[in-house]
């Protein structure tokens, strides 16, 4: 009898592991289902953002013909020259940049651990910030030789019409540029931290918002299934 009542708690032991091991698998799966689902959300986040780099890189096209357009121009004067060259470049680096977010994007590895998915997404959420922010700065005085090269076309010189104009508009665009840069460093103060947030998502973007939310999940169930 004791004989027997070994074998049947050695039968039931092993069941109950077989068991386990079975709900271990279909635990797995579920996650793996999971995680495949959160990494499509991820990848579908990043659509629109490319999209909005094409956009990107048709504009700035845009712009650099408008530069050539002025500078290249038959009877052009130097300040017209000067509006047309600062356009083109400006327009160089805005397809460059765009450019860049679309490699970045390309080379985000989706079959590679959450971490390193993780350290992928940020550097694209740094690049994306920094390029956006300096591109976008840049109108407080870019403006003005905008509004130059394309007065330039007609054959006018603003310049030379309206050196007033052009004068006060560098002067506001400059003032521009430091009481952004001083509401940039009065955001950044421990006491305002939920406006410092506010503002890094607004710079980051709503695609990359939700691509990073989708990442953090996974880890942190990840992380929650690793201390179990």
């Amino acid at each position: 009898m004791t004989d027997q009542r070994l074998t049947e708690l050695d039968d039931l032991k092993a069941a109950w592991q077989s068991l386990d091991r079975q709900l271990e698998r279909q635990n797995q799966l579920a996650w793996e289902q999971v995680k495949d689902r959160r990494l499509d959300t991820a990848r579908e986040g990043l659509r629109p953002l490319y999209w909005g780099q094409a956009i990107q890189i048709g504009c700035g096209v845009l712009i650099v013909l408008l530069g050539v357009a002025a500078w290249s121009r038959d009877g052009r004067t130097n300040a017209v020259l000067v509006a047309g060259l600062t356009l083109h470049v400006y327009g160089v680096l805005a397809i460059v940049a765009a450019g860049r977010m679309l490699s970045l994007m390309s080379r985000i590895d989706y079959a590679a651990p959450v971490v390193a998915i993780q350290r992928q997404m940020a550097e694209l959420r740094r690049f994306y910030a920094l390029s956006g922010m300096a591109l976008g700065l840049a109108w407080w005085l870019l403006w003005v030789p905008f509004v130059m090269a394309l007065a330039g076309l007609g054959g006018a010189d603003v310049f030379a019409s309206a050196p007033l104009m052009v004068y006060i508009g560098t002067a506001g665009g400059i003032v521009g540029l430091f009481l952004t840069w001083w509401f940039h460093r009065w955001s950044r103060h421990p006491s305002r931290q939920g406006l410092a947030r506010f503002l890094e998502d607004a710079v980051t973007g709503r695609s990359l918002r939700r691509a990073r939310a989708a990442l953090d999940e996974i880890r942190r169930f990840e992380q929650e299934h690793e201390g179990t």
